[in-house]
Parts: C-alpha cells; sequence; structure tokens
C-alpha cells in the first residue's frame, strides 16, 4: 500500500522517450556533399597520379637502356687522302718516265675480234651470276602477312601475302629485317622463312610511308645459325661510291613479279633526286625488265645491297624497267625504325639549288619547294620559294645539309632557322623558331 502510494506521488515526474524525426533534406543533402567529395577526391588523386608516375617510376625502377643498331655512313662521298707539298715535288727520274713516248698497244677492236666466246663461256659468265645472287640470299627471308577475311557468303577465309626481306643487324637481342610495308599493311600476323625452311612468327617494329619500308624484329635466338653459329647477314653497300653508268647489276627478291625471280642487267641512271617531305633519296634505274608491283633487292657483283627496288617513283618513260632507292641514303632510315627512335616533322620538301642558279645569284641553301598542310613549317610561316641558309646559329648550304643536323634533335626540340625570301630583286632575312613534331609515318 505504501509502495503504491510512493508511486503516486512521483507520477507527473514520469515522461516518455521519442525518437527524434529524421530530417530527409538535410540527409539527402549531407549524402550528395560526401559523393561530391569523394569524386573530386578520387579525381585529384588520378591526376596526381598521372603526373607523379613517370617520375617515380623511374626512381623506383630505372628504365634499361634499349640496345641499338648502328649502320655504316654512306651518305657522303668517300674522304680522300690529303695531299701533302712534298709529295706535289715530282723528282727528276718520274718526269723522265712521264715524256718517255707510250708503248704501243693494239686496238680495242683487234682485241675484241681475237677473242673467240663461246656459249660455255656465256654459262660460265652467267653460271657465276647466279652462284653470286645465291650467295647473297642466304641473307634473306620470305615474310608472309596473314589475316582472315569473310566472303560473300559468311565464309571465314585465310588471306595471305608473301614478299621477300634481308636481315641486316641485331642488337644482341633481336635481329632486324628490312622488307615491304605495302604487301603486310593489312596482315594480323607475320612469319618470316629462312632459307632453312624454318617458320619464325615476327614483330612488326616500324614503317615509313614514303620509302614504303617496314622493319620486322625476331629474338636472336630463334634465328638459324650457319656451321660456325653466326648469323647471315645481307651486306649493305655504298650507293653513292664505287658504282658506275653500265655497271652490271642484279635483280633479287620478287623483281618479276613472283617469289624468288631472278634479274639481270645494267645501271642505267644514278642519283636522280627522290624529293620527299623533309628527306631526300636517290633513285637508281636499270635496264632490267621486271613487274609493275616489282619488290627485292639491287645489289652489285660483289653481292652487296645497294638499293631497295621500289617502282613508285617511274616515271612513264621507265615502264616496268627496275628501278631502286640508293641504300646509302635509307641507312639512316633503317637505323632509326629500327632503334624505334621518335622522328621529328618540320613539314617540308627541299630540292638542292644547282651550281648554275647560284651563279645566276641564287643564294646556297636549301630550296623550300613545298609546305605541308597544319605542318610546323607552316604555323611558323614558312612558304613555298623559301631558301634555309642558316639552321640553329650554323650556315647551312644544301637540303642535304639541313636533314643532317635536323637528326639530331628530337620531337618537341625548338629550332631557330634563318630563311631568304624573294622581295623583287632582292631576298628578304626572316628568322623563325619552329617546334619541331613527330612524324607518325
Amino acid at each position: 500500500m505504501e509502495k503504491k502510494q510512493e508511486n503516486d506521488d512521483y507520477s507527473f515526474m514520469q515522461e516518455q522517450i521519442k525518437k527524434r524525426p529524421i530530417n530527409k533534406r538535410k540527409l539527402i543533402k549531407r549524402t550528395f556533399t560526401t559523393g561530391a567529395l569523394a569524386i573530386m577526391f578520387g579525381v585529384i588523386a588520378s591526376l596526381v597520379f598521372i603526373l607523379l608516375e613517370p617520375t617515380l617510376t623511374k626512381l623506383v625502377s630505372p628504365k634499361e637502356e634499349k640496345p641499338t643498331i648502328s649502320l655504316p655512313d654512306t651518305t657522303l662521298p668517300e674522304e680522300v687522302n690529303e695531299v701533302l707539298p712534298e709529295d706535289m715535288i715530282q723528282d727528276q727520274q718520274e718526269l723522265d718516265e712521264k715524256d718517255k713516248p707510250a708503248e704501243p698497244t693494239l686496238p680495242i677492236m683487234s682485241s675484241i675480234q681475237k677473242t673467240d666466246l663461246e656459249i660455255e663461256d656465256y654459262q660460265k659468265l652467267y653460271g657465276k651470276l647466279s652462284s653470286l645472287a645465291e650467295n647473297t640470299k642466304q641473307g634473306m627471308v620470305t615474310v608472309t602477312g596473314s589475316s582472315s577475311d569473310v566472303d560473300w557468303f559468311s565464309n571465314v577465309y585465310e588471306k595471305k601475302s608473301s614478299v621477300s626481306g634481308i636481315m641486316v643487324a641485331d642488337n644482341g637481342t633481336d635481329v632486324f629485317i628490312v622488307t615491304n610495308y605495302s604487301y603486310l599493311s593489312s596482315a594480323e600476323e607475320i612469319d618470316v622463312t629462312f632459307p632453312t625452311g624454318e617458320v619464325i612468327q615476327a614483330t612488326p617494329v616500324a614503317r615509313d610511308k614514303a620509302t614504303n619500308i617496314m622493319i620486322l624484329s625476331i629474338p636472336v635466338s630463334y634465328v638459324p645459325k650457319d656451321e660456325e653459329g653466326e648469323i647471315t647477314y645481307a651486306t649493305l653497300g655504298n650507293s653513292n661510291v664505287g658504282n658506275h653508268l653500265g655497271d652490271v647489276v642484279l635483280a633479287i627478291g620478287d623483281p618479276m613479279g613472283y617469289s624468288d625471280s631472278l634479274g639481270y642487267g645494267i645501271i642505267t641512271s644514278l642519283g636522280t633526286p627522290i624529293n620527299t617531305t623533309d628527306h631526300n633519296y636517290k633513285l637508281i634505274t636499270t635496264d632490267i625488265y621486271g613487274s609493275k608491283n616489282a619488290e627485292g633487292y639491287l645489289i652489285n657483283t660483289k653481292g652487296q645491297v645497294i638499293g631497295i627496288i621500289n617502282q613508285k617513283y617511274n616515271n612513264n618513260d621507265l615502264g616496268n624497267q627496275i628501278s631502286a632507292i640508293g641504300i646509302s641514303e635509307l641507312k639512316h632510315l633503317i637505323e632509326d625504325l629500327s632503334n624505334d627512335v621518335e622522328r621529328t616533322f618540320l613539314g617540308i620538301t627541299m630540292v638542292e639549288i644547282t651550281p648554275q642558279a647560284i651563279e645566276n645569284g641564287i643564294p646556297e641553301g636549301a630550296f623550300v619547294r613545298k609546305v605541308e598542310l597544319d605542318s610546323p613549317a607552316m604555323e611558323v610561316g614558312i612558304a613555298a620559294g623559301d631558301i634555309i641558309v642558316a639552321l640553329d646559329g650554323s650556315k647551312m648550304g644544301s637540303a642535304a645539309e639541313v636533314e643532317e643536323r635536323l637528326r639530331k634533335y628530337k620531337p618537341e626540340d625548338e629550332v631557330p632557322l634563318t630563311l631568304l625570301r624573294s622581295a623583287g630583286e632582292e631576298y628578304k632575312e626572316i628568322n623563325v623558331t619552329v617546334k619541331l613534331g613527330l612524324r607518325t609515318e
């Protein structure tokens, strides 16, 4: 009874605890704010990672320098030994010998008439040329590109195209092969067949559109070796020195339009300029009648490759006669493509100024024949007809000098150029600084 009385006395102090009402608007606002901050943090973190990742990667795990190949430079004529003043003095004995009358010799025609050539002699001559071609082919391979296609009835079939290639060098890790790009442009898989019959899958490295050259690589350990454990490479010769009009040359590869064909002939012209964007090459023509789609290599009687067959630059008069781009001007390109070098892009076509033009008052330098649209050259105002006379402070006397100097730069480098532009009877000097671009093809 007393307990009940006590409860009644404190009944006015009893309270009921209720749950606090939820403010939905405030909850949504907080949720949205938290999500926005999380997204912002993620974006900032991603940007910081992207910017710092290359630097951190270099610090944590420095990238090993990739080995490269190097080919002998034969773009310039061989050096002539210096003649000293004392070498120019002739002694009396030499002068006396020089003054002696020449010994009588038989006329050339008489000598030829006394030489009887039999059919067997011709056979021996052609047999030696054939043996020379076979020896050179030891450094040659057959490259086959495979791709899948679908016919009108939705049937999948495999399409293959084959072309020749030559092994030129290795960097200790990979062997590099020079071949024709147009035949492999759509290939999904590329296989290389060696003279031994072994077939190895190759990896595309790089290509050049102007010359139609493609570089492939195969690990050194996979490439067949000779009896001495060595790899047989094609010997790259000099297309600027030692070749003359009328010299005998051989066309190997696919000069007749089908695999492993062979042609004999002579050189009919040397040094015809091939002017392409930022690079100039030289054309060698022959009297070898081949295919319009010929490809392969031109070799001299020493078995050296002096040109890569390319019918693209033949004029209408040459028809199907075999022509090739001289190997000397291609060596730098083969090196850069094999070493995966980022090549610069200026965007001009240069031609050499002839001695006759210089005598008539045209300044020495590189004459700009054409400027590519949206190129770095166009962006700074270089125009067709300009003459490049200096590059980064160094005087330039020819297009070859400009091309050689540009090889020392990298994409994104800024290069000062001095130009001369015709202004009536005078030339106006113009100075520009061009930011080189990246060549992508």
